[in-house]
């Protein structure tokens, strides 16, 4: 008889169907690797210790175990049916007559089979199991349930009242459901039914690498590696950038006029404007459109001043309470007067009026001198107000 008998490193790997298993482990005795023929005896029971046998004894002789090495296939018919079950092993040599020796402590057939067993669509058994029908083609489907039963996998029970079908993953790891196609340019597909029609649906396109969100028969959203598009009316409390946007609107010397209505030049050719009356003072304006809640940062200008060296350009504000204010400007002050097309700018912003608020404001540029010489000498070309913004206009 084999006294120190013990298998270690014992797994359990089904094959096609649950039954046969293919049961694999080391049987060492004396502490060496067993080797040679050897008779076995095995049996499935519901407990680890004592507890009722499921399905006949297997009893295979002659069994060849190559350094220690035990691969044998077992058929308990359907002992793995019942719930939880045990493998109970007992060894003896294969020329030998004597009692055989059951080796501790048995070991656990994990969920595997059980599950390969209930994909056997040919033999289902267990409650709540059965063939459903497939509309759609000769495959065979498998049905469990009657709309009240739940499935909850890796946990014993639902985490709130509308889970039906549960994953749970352990600690330490990063699990869920995958859906897959073996066709890498198919789509994969997830979808919500109610009353027999389907609602909406989640999709991924293999071919095009976008995933969409359809409701109805509106593809409300597309999402590749371009980007998202909105394919649909969609209303939602705010979108916003992940970083504030830096954005610019360009007012083009053309659109201004004299507050005062006294005459001005204003050329629809990209030449400017300015007051053609010699020594007059009124300034010119031009109306500007900017976003609600855009934050100003930067106030650019582009004009000629090869004559009096004092023109002012500015944005401002008129507030609902009738006052005034200049949010940003610069001056030819203090610059040589020179032919040509320059540039001024400016980032130093009014404190408490860099932030656009058009519901009591409404915000214009202004041109100012004080003393027109009435030619092109002393003209605005165009004024870019730079700012960022928080989320799309």
């Amino acid at each position: 008889m084999m006294r120190n008998g013990m298998l270690l490193l014992a797994a359990v790997a089904s094959l096609v169907y649950a039954e046969p298993i293919t049961y694999q482990g080391q049987l060492y005795f004396g502490g060496e690797p067993a080797a040679g023929l050897y008779d076995l005896e095995c049996r499935v029971f519901d407990s680890a210790i004592d507890g009722v046998q499921l399905g006949e004894t297997v009893v295979v002789d002659d069994h060849l175990i190559p350094n220690g090495f035990l691969n044998v296939a077992l058929d308990f018919g359907d002992a793995f049916d019942a719930g939880i079950a045990y493998l109970e092993i007992s060894v003896r040599s294969g020329d030998s007559e004597d009692m055989y020796d059951t080796l501790f402590p048995r070991q656990r057939v994990t969920a595997t089979p059980k599950a390969i067993h209930a994909l056997k669509a040919d033999a289902i058994s267990g409650p709540g199991w059965s063939l459903g029908t497939n509309p759609f083609g000769p495959n065979k489907v498998l049905a469990f349930g009657d709309g009240n039963d739940r499935v909850v996998m890796n946990r014993e029970s639902p985490i709130v009242p509308y889970e039906f079908f549960g994953v749970h993953v352990s600690d330490f790891q990063t699990g869920g459901i995958v859906i897959s196609n073996e066709d890498p340019l198919r789509s994969t597909i997830f979808a919500h039914v109610t009353g027999g029609i389907v609602r909406a649906t989640q999709s991924f396109n293999g071919e095009t690498m976008k995933w969409t969100l359809r409701v109805g028969e509106v593809n409300v959203i597309e999402v590749n590696t371009a980007g998202v598009v909105i394919g649909a009316a969609v209303t939602a409390p705010s979108f916003t950038y992940t970083a504030p946007k830096s954005q610019a609107v360009t007012v083009a010397g053309d659109v201004f006029h004299s507050s005062l209505g006294t005459p001005f030049r204003a050329s629809f050719f990209g030449g400017g404007a300015y007051l053609s009356t010699p020594g007059d003072s009124a300034p010119l304006v031009a109306p500007i459109v900017l976003p609600q809640g855009a934050t100003i940062t930067k106030l650019t200008a582009r004009y000629e001043d090869n004559a009096v060296s004092d023109l002012s350009i500015s944005l401002n504000g008129a507030r609902s309470d009738g006052s005034m204010v200049t949010v940003a400007g610069v001056s030819t002050m203090g610059i040589a007067p020179v032919m040509g097309i320059r540039s001024l700018e400016t980032t130093e912003i009014t404190k408490g009026a860099g932030v656009i608020d058009g519901a009591s404001t409404g915000y214009y540029l202004r041109v100012f001198s004080s003393s027109w010489p009435g030619d092109s000498s002393l003209r605005i070309w165009s004024v870019t107000v730079q700012y960022t913004v928080p989320a799309p206009n």
